[in-house]
């Protein structure tokens, strides 16, 4: 391990505890999206090796050679094809125990070499790169340079070498040329030297330049620079994936979200549905109202004796009073009814489904694991519920003709519902109703009285009926969506366990990046 001064152990530990948060923060994304953990031991090998330059570049340009002449010795064999089969680590005297480590090459022609090659880097401490005036900076080395400068983020020094083949002239062009593809890969562009290993010529300015750049402080701050300047890299490529999977979460929760409020609105969006059948329950009760007005009318003078006669069998207010209500066709209209509106009830159903699935349907584009669409268990209502509100509705308006005293004639009325359309028997408590509200005010100064309560008692058993009607459909549609939207539950806990845990890993990433950035400024302070 590199020896800090007491006063710079802080920082390579605090470098330490950077590099575990990062890894840490790897394991956070795993579970979000799909993404590798970098090698981030080879960061913390980099801290605790000793300082080392990476001598690299493409196979027979020279480096090795360059290698070699620094050191004044034979160190590294040289060669026309790629010589150097792995990673050689070198101590030249005169560097101050500084490691040069010789690589097979970038863009070699044996892949292993290449391999060998990007994975050292991350060890490195300083980059020296090796091109030569017989392909200067070819677009190969460019992509290279490339990868240092955006993954690795390393300090590097550019050697082009043999220009003992060419004319000074051409050297100024070669060195033009390679500055102009320095600039387009990095900020500033680096420390540039021309040498020829084969006659020597500038190797001392090279070795100078290294010895008075390389001081200690200068390798402490490259030391600890290096892996910070990575994790940065690694830390913007994380939060970039996770941008784009935060995206897609909220853009998922946002369709859910949106399909779930439409289907209460389309819930509550109900009540204009039914309004065709409130109107056709409201006109069929104002014509039964309209023909027993006309019995009533028709049979003024016949009511007085009324009271005799209801109990005859041929009792002509009777079959008038039968005669209007079969004229009407209650039972039949309300069943009629009824059915209408559950038929309705289940197209409306399946338009609120249909557009669900349509938006959930994107929803699972989206998604980054599978997701199926619930089905819905669609088909017939189940009137039993409508029945029982129905049977409330017909001993509510049982009751309240019970209240004007006309218990006696309601004997034997219940509230039996009709089992095809669920009904009570209309017909026959009206009936009811009828005659026994007119027995008992047959005074003809007591008929209007008479006709007025049974308007409002036949009026409330319209509201009634209406308004249970409208509940059990309405129930029955809360119900069977109810059933869609808990099938939703288990993926929407998902999607909010996903999203929170994207922001507590950007919460957690900002918080890192400021301790690296803070970690930098007080290295160049040293």
């Amino acid at each position: 391990m590199v020896t800090l001064p007491v006063q710079q152990e802080h920082l390579f530990n605090r470098s330490l505890n950077t590099i575990k948060g990062v890894k840490l923060l790897f394991v956070e994304a795993e579970l979000l999206f799909d993404v590798s953990c970098p090698d981030l031991d080879a960061l913390k090998q980099q801290l605790e090796n000793p300082f080392s330059i990476f001598v690299c570049g493409e196979f027979n340009a020279g480096k090795s050679s360059v290698l070699n002449r620094l050191s004044n010795d034979e160190l590294a064999a040289v060669g026309i094809l790629p010589t150097t089969n792995s990673i050689q680590p070198y101590y030249p005297e005169g560097f101050d125990g500084i490691v040069f480590i010789d690589s097979p090459g970038t863009n070699s022609i044996i892949e292993r070499h290449q391999a060998l090659t990007e994975d050292y880097l991350q060890h490195a401490d300083i980059i020296l790169f090796v091109t030569s005036v017989e392909r200067p900076l070819t677009k190969s080395e460019l992509d290279f340079l490339s990868l240092v400068s955006k993954i690795w983020v390393r300090k590097v020094i550019v050697i082009i070498n043999k220009v003992d083949l060419i004319t000074p002239q051409e050297s100024e062009q070669i060195i033009s040329h390679v500055k102009d593809g320095l600039r387009d890969v990095f900020t500033e562009v680096p420390p540039l030297f021309t040498v020829s290993t084969r006659t020597g010529k500038d190797i001392d300015t090279l070795r100078d330049f290294l010895l008075e750049f390389l001081v200690e402080a200068e390798k402490i701050r490259l030391k600890l620079q290096g892996p910070q300047n990575s994790l940065l890299v690694y830390l913007e490529q994380l939060e970039k994936k996770n941008y784009q999977a935060r995206e897609k979460i909220i853009a998922e929760k946002t369709i859910f979200d949106r399909s779930l409020l439409r289907i209460n609105e389309r819930i509550e969006q109900y009540d204009l549905i039914f309004g065709v059948f409130r109107e056709k329950i409201r006109d069929l009760f104002t014509n039964l109202i309209q023909q027993l007005h006309k019995v009533i009318q028709d049979n003024f003078a016949f009511i007085s004796l009324l009271k005799k006669r209801i109990i005859r069998e041929d009792d002509l207010l009777e079959e008038k009073v039968a005669r209007a209500i079969k004229e009407v066709k209650l039972e039949q209209q309300m069943e009629d009814i009824v059915n209408e509106a559950a038929s309705t009830l289940v197209k409306y159903r399946e338009q609120i489904i249909r557009e669900a699935r349509e938006d959930l349907q994107v929803a699972a584009t989206l998604s980054e694991d599978s997701f199926q669409v619930p089905e819905l268990n669609s088909g017939k209502i189940d009137t039993t519920a409508i029945s029982d509100n129905l049977k409330v509705a017909s001993e509510k308006g049982l009751n309240n003709f019970l209240t004007l005293g006309t218990a006696a004639a309601a004997t034997g009325i219940g509230g039996h519902v009709v089992a095809t359309a669920a009904l009570f028997d209309l017909s026959a408590f009206v009936l009811a109703l009828m005659l026994t509200m007119f027995s008992f005010n047959a005074v003809p100064k007591q008929r209007d009285k008479a006709t007025q309560q049974l308007d409002e008692t036949l009026r409330e058993l319209q509201n009634n009926y209406t308004d249970k009607l409208k509940q059990g459909l309405q129930q029955e549609l809360v119900n069977s969506l109810k059933q869609f939207t808990d099938s939703l539950k288990p993926r929407l806990q998902e999607i909010d366990h996903k999203l929170a845990a994207s922001n507590s890993l950007e919460d957690n990433l900002q918080s890192l990046r400021q301790e690296i950035n803070d970690i930098l400024k007080e290295v160049e302070q040293l």
